[in-house]
């Protein structure tokens, strides 16, 4: 990585000039303009503010991890915006972002207004950052041309100041997000990024260092000013090819189902919602598995510029799994803070508190967070469940008529003959073997000993003679499928009526795509067409690689 002065150097001979950071949140805020509420103005007015929020005092232990530091979260006023901001250059680290609140908390549903989108951009050198700006200023440009350009250290941060700061309804939001992410595809490219491979796929609610203040490696983060023409969402949504663009239109997504279709379609929905006026969560617990699934995942595919977005993953799949133990998650990921710095050894992990930053994703109200997006801000693929493309109901019913074909057809139990995974004979022997050695242990302390869930842990321990050792797999090949007549004729049967039952579900629902229209209720209607409220990163979240 090169150093500051060198981007500096391109940035200067791009025509940039070097500003300071109340001339950046000026322009952005509105600043002068009473666009903010002021300290001792009067509530009602309808102004919301952004906020700053830093790390003070502690020490660097042996390992170069903070520890001991006191979190600070401030509001920033119009008329003592410069004096807060002076306060908080000397935190060990502060971050805020382009967006107001309404109140003292920067979460999600506290969201006010978008004044600036901004983005991150890794692995710069004075090649790739001349790309860049090459790109933005040809006569063909595939994405805008900042307004400001910071130096944070490892990477550069670009703002884009909106001309007219942006309303975050429900669907706004989710809209900005997915604009968001589809520029950033386009920023990050092998010409603009040494890390393009692994972009990072931020929400809006993203932090980033003040200006002003510490970069990571102790430095200062500057700005600078590149383009002075504001932007206004359709030119920005213009950059996008046509499929791409999204309807910022729309501040509430359009429901398919009338309110009394819905009453006919989903009557505990609507007692519950529209009757008593309770929430529809609809939401429920995953199994364990996911999450210990998720800490292998890390473990196997943590790249460098995501590697504190992996360990808000985690605390997001250990809310997914309810769990809710701090201790727990936070004992896992310090496990994995030895690996996470392994991933670049130059640019270690464990120095700025990411640990318990990442915690603060341990909230219920990230149940909820969308798979698609923690697969692109982790950087790390997931794989869908499949169901061959059909609903619930019918796979559990097709799953159901197979049992029983082994039953009825087949005369054996239904998961007899079916093989047990690899390595289950020697995960068997493992988990007893355990218990046998720790007999004090529950079943939670060995599946935690273990790296395994705690079903597994009871299906070995359950009902075991003393003495038992594991029977040997049956291998009766006259009854797997390719040698039983019997097994191929229902497996015949069952596929014709569930290709035809697929067929007569497809016809159904195009029809209802065709016909059915809203009634334009603000009702929350269950089913597909449900309103979904994406909960972005937390403004705390982000000072990963910064």
């Amino acid at each position: 990585m090169v150093s500051g002065l060198s981007l500096e150097s391109v940035l200067l001979e791009y025509g940039a000039s070097e500003v300071s950071a109340m001339e950046v949140y000026s322009d952005i805020f509105q600043l002068g303009d009473g666009f903010i509420q002021t300290e001792g103005e009067p509530g009602g007015l309808h102004k919301a503010n952004p906020i700053i929020l830093g790390s003070f005092g502690g020490h660097y232990d042996s390992d170069g991890k903070l520890v001991g530091d006191r979190r600070r979260r401030r509001i920033l006023f119009e008329d003592t915006f410069e004096e807060t901001l002076a306060e908080f250059r000397d935190a060990n680290w502060a971050i805020t972002n382009g967006l107001t609140y309404w109140g003292r908390a920067n979460t999600a549903d506290a969201q006010s207004k978008m004044c600036a989108m901004i983005f991150d951009l890794d692995g710069q050198d004075d090649g790739t950052l001349t790309a860049f700006l090459y790109n933005c200023r040809s006569d063909y440009p595939i994405y805008p041309e900042p307004n400001y350009i910071i130096l944070s250290g490892h990477n550069v941060h670009l703002y884009y100041v909106l001309e007219e700061p942006a309303d975050l309804y429900p669907n706004t939001k989710s809209l900005l997000k997915d604009m968001k992410y589809r520029l950033t595809d386009r920023m990050w490219n092998k010409y603009t990024s040494r890390e393009w491979e692994h972009p990072q796929h931020q929400g809006i609610n993203q932090g980033f260092r003040v200006i002003g203040g510490k970069t990571k490696d102790g430095g200062t983060v500057r700005a600078f000013a590149v383009n002075t023409h504001p932007f206004s969402l359709e030119e920005l949504n213009d950059f996008l090819p046509p499929e791409q663009q999204v309807d910022l239109s729309k501040k509430w997504r359009e429901t398919r189902y009338t309110l009394e279709q819905a009453k006919e379609r989903f009557p505990e929905w609507y007692e519950k919602v529209i009757v008593n006026g309770e929430r529809a969560d609809g939401s429920w617990d995953a199994k364990e598995d996911l999450y210990n699934w998720w800490l292998r995942k890390i473990r196997a595919g943590a790249t460098f510029s995501h590697r504190y977005f992996c360990l808000m993953a985690l605390a997001i799949y250990a809310v997914k799994c309810g769990i809710t133990d701090r201790e727990r998650v936070k004992a896992d990921m310090d496990s994995l803070v030895p690996f996470l710095d392994s991933v670049d050894t130059e640019h270690p992990f464990g120095n700025d508190h990411e640990v318990e930053n990442a915690l603060e994703c341990l909230d219920l109200r990230y149940k909820k967070f969308p798979i698609k997006d923690l697969e692109r801000i982790s950087g790390i693929a997931i794989p869908k469940n499949k169901r061959n493309y059909r609903k619930q109901p019918q796979h559990m019913e097709y799953l159901n008529g197979l049992r029983k074909m082994r039953r009825d057809v087949l005369g054996e139990n239904e998961y007899e003959n079916s093989g047990r995974p690899k390595g289950s004979g020697e995960k068997c022997e493992l988990i007893r073997s355990y218990a046998r050695e720790h007999p004090d242990a529950n079943h939670s302390d060995i599946a935690k000993a273990l790296g395994v869930s705690r079903s597994t842990v009871i299906k070995w321990l359950k009902d075991v003679p003393k003495g038992a050792t594991e029977p040997e797999k049956p291998k009766p090949d006259d009854l797997y499928e390719p040698y039983n007549p019997a097994m191929v004729e229902l497996r015949a049967a069952l596929d014709e009526y569930w290709s035809s039952a697929d067929a007569e579900n497809e016809k159904r629902e195009k029809r209802e795509r065709e016909t059915v229209k809203s009634s334009g209720t603000t009702g929350k209607i269950p089913d597909g067409s449900r309103e979904k409220f994406p909960i972005d990163d937390r403004l705390t979240n982000g000072h990963n690689e910064a």
